[in-house]
């Protein structure tokens, strides 16, 4: 106990200093983008001030010597801190640069927007994905890294995936193409509470009325072993469940079982409050990436507090490519 209260107080200690991190990428770095024709791709996102983007070279840090690292977050949340929703990656941004990186090897852009009441209308669509798949490959070019490394939370873990395995997407915008696999190009991959099997709360009518929840590019989970979201979410499964049909996007990301880079880490919290039911779908841990080379799971964390509070673990992973062990 005495522990856990000591981690608290060093949490809001980091989280104080974490609110001062701000972007938006540097100068060079925007030039850079206008010269190279990603100008229409907004990585910039001026319209959330200096928190909808962050990263690039500067005079103080001219050079990359870290693998860079990308950092892609999840539904309704944004680039770096704008509220007490929206918290981005400014914890995990403060640390990192604590500890020798530099604004030169930390890279993220916002996707969409922070307003809560839209998170049920976003998808796995080709905008979003296109936009950040073109992120990864500006980040690539513009470091002239052989490698960059990819953290990533929430919804943000399956588009991360999507766009570095690349392929073609059929979603409700149309369809599009994302170009050849990437993973030959990421370093490490870190999936934070994702929903790779997708989410019980998109079970029944939620698969219709909601389009986060649909069945062709959405999480949906699938209906296939039981009748409603009562049965998903029961560990151990009272019957034999093999075979599960879900949302095709999701089916077609897991079959694909080339590794999404050199080490894959799965994180999620057994006290998840979006994901729910001890993070089970169908008898399996959905945040749990099927190329995983390792995962670590908490006992105590909210949805955002797997993201906010686990800097440490996702530092250790990225840069020692090792499991850690929980503190919560």
């Amino acid at each position: 106990m005495l522990r856990h209260c000591v981690l608290l107080a060093l949490v809001a200690l980091c989280c104080n200093a974490a609110s001062d991190i701000a972007g938006p990428l540097t100068d060079d770095f925007q030039s850079w983008l206008i010269t190279n024709g990603y100008s229409s791709y907004d990585f910039v996102r001026a319209d959330y001030g200096t928190q909808g983007s962050y990263g690039g070279k500067t005079e103080n840090a001219p050079k990359v010597v870290n693998t860079p690292v990308v950092f892609i977050h999840g539904n309704s949340d944004a680039a770096l801190r704008r509220s007490s929703s929206a918290t981005g990656w400014s914890n995990s941004v403060q640390y990192f640069l604590e500890h020798g990186y530099t604004v030169a090897e930390l890279y993220a852009t916002s996707w969409q927007d922070t307003n809560a009441l839209n998170a049920a209308k976003r998808t796995h669509d080709c905008t979003d994905l296109i936009r950040l798949r073109k992120f990864l490959e500006a980040v690539l070019a513009y470091t002239g890294a052989p490698k960059i490394s990819v953290v990533s939370h929430s919804m943000g873990v399956t588009l991360a995936r999507k766009i570095i395995k690349g392929g073609s997407v059929n979603a409700p915008d149309g369809s599009c193409d994302l170009g050849l696999p990437l993973n030959k190009k990421v370093e490490v991959m870190i999936g934070i509470a994702g929903a790779n099997y997708g989410l019980c709360n998109c079970e029944g009518g939620s698969a219709t009325l909601e389009k986060t929840c649909n069945r062709n590019n959405g999480l949906w989970p699938g209906d296939s072993c039981g009748l409603n979201y009562l049965d998903c979410g029961l560990t151990p499964l009272p019957w034999p469940c093999s075979g599960v049909n879900y949302s095709t996007f999701l089916m077609q990301l897991n079959s694909d079982k080339n590794k999404e880079g050199d080490y894959v880490f799965s994180m999620w919290s057994l006290s998840d409050d979006l994901i729910e039911y001890g993070n089970m779908v169908w008898g399996r841990s959905t945040s749990f990436i099927p190329t995983s080379d390792g995962k670590v799971i908490y006992h105590v964390y909210t949805h955002m507090e797997t993201k906010e509070l686990t800097y440490v673990d996702q530092y250790q992973m990225v840069k020692y490519k090792t499991i850690p062990s929980p503190t919560a």
